[in-house]
């Protein structure tokens, strides 16, 4: 390998590891309860809850939180009816947790919405399989 093409291998070798280092402090803190060994239980709540608020930006809802009580969150969630008005989480979270919560669905929320401007005929996903993208954004940083 000549030196030019050495010294452009290190260079984007440096560029990744300073964008996953950079993405690393993006992601949330573990919320309640889960140990910071346990990375794989973390990355899937976190999958569920980013593709929760992609789900809701699909939708058309703002970014925008309401909070409904367990019963009809679990009726929405596994009938995929949700409204399209706002992104919906608990109303039993704390202070502290509604704040982690939120800031995972808006994450979701926004890379849909940069979805949507790449391609904005995009089809409705599969909203069993959107969970997959932010678990291995999340297992990548």
């Amino acid at each position: 390998m000549n030196t030019r093409m050495r010294f452009g291998a290190v260079l984007v070798a440096g560029m990744a590891v300073t964008l996953v280092s950079l993405a690393a402090h993006a992601l949330p803190q573990l919320p309640y309860g889960y140990q910071p060994s346990d990375r794989l239980h973390y990355c899937q709540w976190f999958s569920v809850q980013a593709a929760w608020g992609a789900e809701a930006r699909f939708k058309g809802a703002p970014p925008n939180f309401r909070y409904v009580d367990r019963d009809q969150l679990h009726e929405w969630f596994m009938a995929d009816s949700a409204p399209g008005d706002a992104v919906y989480l608990l109303d039993e979270l704390g202070p502290e947790d509604r704040s982690l919560y939120e800031e995972v669905a808006m994450m979701g929320w926004k890379r849909m919405d940069a979805w949507l401007q790449e391609s904005p005929g995009m089809q409705q996903p599969d909203w069993v399989l959107l969970p997959v993208p932010f678990y291995y954004y999340c297992r990548g940083n």
